[in-house]
């Protein structure tokens, strides 16, 4: 695979979406290690990964020159792009179509919607929905002003129709719930609703950071774009601290 060019994922990433692009990349033989120094995350993260992409035999051991900690690894089966999701026991998991299949529908269908014409439009595949769900993740994307409410009350189920400028891309936007609603877009890589709710110390100590780290982040993307446009001219070690910083804690929202 070295020398072809590769599609990857674009905006923000999880962490076993970072360690997948390194996986293909060094696909002919990589250790743990190899995929920590390109990717920056977690050992712990990377070798569950690994365990599960070879329960799944995506990825196949190949030699073990030095113990468990030497073990290097060949790419068996590149399935493409997007990483495959796994558990512990290299079975697939589906838990993220249900957000990417409402999200669809409401790009693709126009008009109004009830939860009830989301949800028979959404129920395909290996998508789990339930009328539960559908209706949590709309009320959250309303709140957040990617839909509006085009009728509520009374005996008529409410409708809901998504606002054209919020139409920012395929990828669905994120329900963060800690203390607090949080709505995060991917397509936009950025945290684009917060709303506290419960204690405000509480709220403060999960949300206030949170900002803060994207707005860091942000400030450290523009740096470091800078400082590949200025090749030669800033230190090789402070821009390679300056991705390993930029590595994704990786906390996808989603349907509780």
């Amino acid at each position: 695979m070295t020398g072809r060019s590769q599609l990857v994922v674009l905006g923000a990433k999880e962490p076993r979406q970072r360690i997948w692009e390194s996986i293909r990349m060094l696909a002919k033989g990589f250790s743990a290690h190899d995929i920590a120094r390109r990717c920056a995350q977690k050992p712990k993260e990377i070798n569950q990964y690994l365990r599960a992409l070879v329960k799944a035999g995506i990825i196949k051991l190949i030699d073990t020159p030095s113990g468990k900690e030497g073990r290097v690894f060949a790419l068996a089966r590149d399935e493409g792009a997007d990483h495959p999701r796994l558990d512990s026991k290299g079975q697939r998991t589906y838990a993220h179509l249900a957000t990417e299949n409402i999200w669809r529908t409401l790009r693709i269908l126009s008009g109004d919607l009830t939860v009830e014409d989301v949800l028979h439009t959404a129920a395909v595949g290996n998508a789990v929905l339930s009328i539960v769900k559908v209706r949590q993740y709309m009320n959250a994307l309303a709140e957040a002003g990617y839909l509006e409410k085009t009728h509520v009350g009374g005996r008529v189920a409410d409708t809901y129709r998504l606002v054209r400028t919020k139409n920012t891309g395929p990828r669905p936007p994120e329900i963060r719930q800690l203390d607090s609603l949080q709505v995060y877009d991917p397509n936009l890589s950025k945290l684009v609703y917060v709303k506290t709710t419960g204690s405000i110390d509480g709220d403060r100590s999960l949300v206030e950071p949170g900002i803060a780290l994207i707005r860091s982040r942000d400030l450290l993307s523009e740096w470091l774009a800078l400082a590949e446009e200025q090749k030669g001219k800033f230190s090789a070690d402070l821009v390679e601290r300056t991705r390993l910083e930029l590595a994704e804690p990786g906390e996808s929202g989603g349907l509780q």
